[in-house]
């Protein structure tokens, strides 16, 4: 049903579906995997940004936090062939066992490019902590060192699903992307409707909810390089503690070790 990354018209016209939902695969034991009915929102088609609502069940939210409950730390940056802490990301990060719940959502975030879950072209999933104050500046996902796309590990980052988990009394702790067109009217349930027109489209903080988008721009010839206009920021937390997942999907296959597999 849907196609992979390198047509942005043909994935555009696979998800005006507003509602998407995956036949149960088993993963083990009695688990099976079953995708909720949620809903795809095209917040932009260039880049190519996209709104999902209700991407995470309760249960999924709760059992991520459980996997993650002791293990975060400090959140580093890629910077000069290296992961390095630094000023410009406060906030504190941890990779995911993959469980089958987990598994479950790498699969429901490779549907969207028409990809298996033995194509093995995903990072591990990471959750992320904010408290007050913590934020992540203004950054890219997609790599400017060669050193962190080689086709050894996967290439580039392709997309990125940034997903809230946990949003507990929450003031501020907004998704930022300012070179996006503002938003109004239906799109205030999700995003902020009173920010200044320049400061392009800030996400809410949603439970259960997510945003996705393109790292890359195809320029033809095969030849693709990272989109300057999915910059985008995690602005600060006032009040409350925040929680989101990343995932990140590569152009390649990820390493088995990697993936930790």
């Amino acid at each position: 049903m849907y196609c992979r990354f390198v047509s942005h018209s043909a994935a555009i016209f696979a998800l005006l579906l507003s509602t998407y939902a995956q036949d149960q695969v088993p993963l083990s034991g009695e688990y099976k995997c079953e995708d909720p009915p949620y809903q795809v929102h095209i917040v932009s088609k260039s880049p190519l940004v996209m709104y999902l609502e209700n991407f995470m069940t309760s249960d999924e939210r709760r059992h991520l936090l459980e996997l993650a409950d002791g293990n975060f730390k400090h959140s580093a940056v890629a910077q000069n062939s290296s992961s390095t802490i630094h000023a410009v990301r406060t906030s504190q990060s941890t990779s995911l066992q993959r469980s089958p719940i987990v598994q479950c959502l790498e699969q429901r975030a490779l549907n969207l490019h028409g990809l298996d879950i033995h194509t093995a072209n995903m990072e591990p999933i990471q959750l992320v902590k904010y408290a007050p104050t913590e934020r992540y500046h203004f950054h890219t996902d997609w790599f400017t060192d060669e050193q962190h796309a080689l086709a050894s590990m996967g290439g580039n980052r392709a997309s990125s699903i940034f997903g809230y988990v946990k949003v507990d009394g929450v003031l501020g702790g907004g998704t930022n992307f300012p070179f996006l067109e503002p938003k109004s009217g239906e799109w205030c349930r999700f995003v902020d409707c009173d920010e200044e027109y320049e400061a392009g489209v800030t996400f809410r903080p949603v439970e259960g909810n997510a945003v996705f988008w393109e790292n890359m721009v195809d320029l033809g010839k095969g030849w693709r390089v990272g989109d300057e206009r999915v910059l985008h920021a995690g602005l600060p937390v006032v009040r409350g503690e925040k929680v989101g997942m990343n995932i990140w999907v590569r152009e390649g296959r990820v390493p088995d070790e990697v993936r930790g597999v």
